[in-house]
């Protein structure tokens, strides 16, 4: 933001309204951020056009196709894996890197009996998409719904000025402001925490696969019995509960309430990042930047306004079931931002 802000005040056209799709805004706010959280001091837009091409068809990898038609049918996503794969390993301890990074780095390097090069790279890739590709689209349809809601934007607005100290983008000294921005801060914009996770119940659309141990029968709202047998693997729709209006009254309707104060680990069927052993491991990291994102941007910084006042869009067919699915079209917004 406070590059984006200094180049229109170079252009002196900052208090004009801009015109951008808010899945590109969005992506714009958190892609370089989170890079540089993560890996330190690299240059982000190296790795930028070749993420857009790799997770625009990543759910074609999570297909397990046969390899043949990567290479024939998604060539330039496959090119543009091999580019990310190699970028890492030019520098493999940028400065400022986070100790997540150093340390799958340094294991790494001890290992290398039975973990090569192209496999740093490869964990790289890996920890890059899945720190952005279900945050991005995230901080999409939380926007989305919150800009809409006027009692949601300005109730958002009031807690993140009441627990987060000030911090003018046109100031130096602002980063070590948002340090000040501690996790229990953070917490206590049990609003923000609520919309967040009304978001992830009405866009996160994971598959929890897990293999049948035992000969089960499980009886289906028709009547018929399903036989499954051991060994077989089993897969459950989140959306199925996260829709279920026994669960979560109303459940076509963003309340951007319906979590405050409670325990989401704790609320039955609610599985936006899966459960048990495979859960999501940087599921509080992602949070956690996305409250920072959202403190930023609503904090009386910008303006906002939607282009077309009868908005609608709807999930990208493709990447449901896939985390976080983005929009099939981007919604096109103006926005500003304030002296």
């Amino acid at each position: 933001m406070q590059n984006e802000k200094a180049t229109l005040v170079n252009d002196s056209i900052m208090c004009q309204w801009t015109q951008s799709g808010l899945l590109e805004f969005s992506h714009r706010m958190i892609f370089q951020p989170m890079t540089f959280a993560l890996f330190g001091e690299i240059d982000p837009h190296s790795l930028e056009t070749d993420f857009r091409l790799f997770d625009d068809k990543i759910h074609y990898f999570g297909a397990i196709l046969p390899t043949w038609m990567y290479s024939w049918f998604f060539t330039k996503a496959l090119t543009a894996r091999t580019r990310l794969n190699s970028a890492w390993l030019a520098k493999l301890h940028p400065s400022q890197e986070s100790e997540l990074s150093h340390a799958r780095t340094v294991l790494i390097q001890d290992n290398y009996n039975w973990l090569s090069g192209q496999d740093h790279g490869a964990l790289q890739t890996t920890l890059l998409w899945g720190a952005l590709g279900n945050t991005i689209p995230t901080v999409f349809w939380c926007l989305f719904h919150i800009l809409q809601n006027a009692e949601a934007l300005e109730v958002i607005k009031q807690e993140i000025d009441e627990h987060l100290p000030f911090s003018s983008l046109d100031n130096d000294k602002a980063d070590s402001v948002i340090e000040e921005w501690t996790v229990e801060k953070l917490n206590s914009c049990v609003y923000l925490e609520s919309a967040i996770n009304e978001t992830l119940r009405f866009a996160a659309s994971t598959f929890l696969t897990r293999k049948c141990r035992q000969e089960t029968q499980i009886l289906l709202q028709d009547g018929r019995i399903l036989n499954v047998k051991p060994n077989e693997t089993v897969a459950y729709f989140a959306p199925i509960t996260h829709l279920d209006a026994d669960l979560f009254p109303d459940p076509n309707k963003f309340v951007f309430d319906r979590f405050v104060n409670k325990n989401a680990d704790n609320i039955a069927g609610f599985l936006p990042f899966g459960s048990g052993k495979s859960i999501c491991p940087g599921r509080f990291f992602a949070k956690n930047d996305i409250k920072i994102c959202f403190a930023m941007l609503l904090r009386r910084y910008m303006e906002f306004k939607f282009i077309d006042t009868e908005i609608t869009t709807a999930q990208k067919r493709g990447r449901v079931g896939f985390g976080v699915a983005p929009p099939s079209l981007d919604v096109k917004i103006m926005y500003r931002y304030k002296m």
